[in-house]
């Protein structure tokens, strides 16, 4: 209390420090991931607040829009954290990749952009990430409609695996070597392999 104040109202220091101190005597799992960093899991950190440190990573990886299309949004759906059958997180998102003149250029760009993801999630300490699938999107050829914009490219990298990976050494790695290739739009495969020429 201030000096000559009254012994009933407590000054404004006063209840500064007593309800600070009743917020850290009994934070939620919430506040300790809000306070430590919103893109960080903190050890124990419950499953539900895990899923949203892992959403939060994402949105910052994929904010703004693509390169070729200001309208476009990176990230159009939000990434969707799942409980996995076998126990755990199963993370489930599609982004909108670069349009490029090559479609070796697309892919090599899609490359990056799924393993910078990858590496922010399996890095940011959540415990319970079991598994990420990433989809993305590009201009393709489609036989019924000519020009589509459509998944392309699909991807899924599960936690034993990505824990084998030396992300400090990731430019020298090949992830289609490391990841599991779900999907690979059948004309780019032509196009990257030299099939059917």
């Amino acid at each position: 209390m201030a000096c000559g104040g009254s012994s009933d109202t407590p000054d404004s220091t006063a209840v500064a420090l007593l309800t600070n101190q009743a917020a850290v005597s009994a934070p939620t799992s919430a506040a300790v991931a809000v306070a430590t960093d919103e893109r960080r899991c903190t050890p124990g950190l419950a499953i539900e607040d895990q899923k949203a440190v892992l959403v939060a990573v994402v949105k910052e990886q994929l904010s703004g829009t693509t390169s070729h299309d200001t309208e476009m949004a990176r990230l159009e759906i939000d990434p969707d954290p799942r409980d996995h059958r076998h126990g755990g997180i199963w993370m489930v998102m599609e982004f909108n990749g670069d349009e490029f003149d090559s479609v070796e250029a697309k892919k090599s760009a899609m490359d990056r952009e799924m393993r910078d993801v990858y590496e922010a999630l399996y890095t940011a300490g959540c415990e319970d990430l079991r598994e990420v699938h990433r989809s993305g999107r590009a201009r393709a050829v489609d036989g019924r409609v000519g020009i589509a914009h459509a998944i392309v490219f699909k991807t899924k990298l599960e936690r034993d695996r990505a824990d084998e990976v030396d992300w400090t050494e990731k430019e020298a790695l090949d992830f289609n070597e490391v990841w599991d290739t779900m999907l690979l739009n059948v004309r780019w495969r032509r196009e990257l392999t030299g099939e059917g020429e």
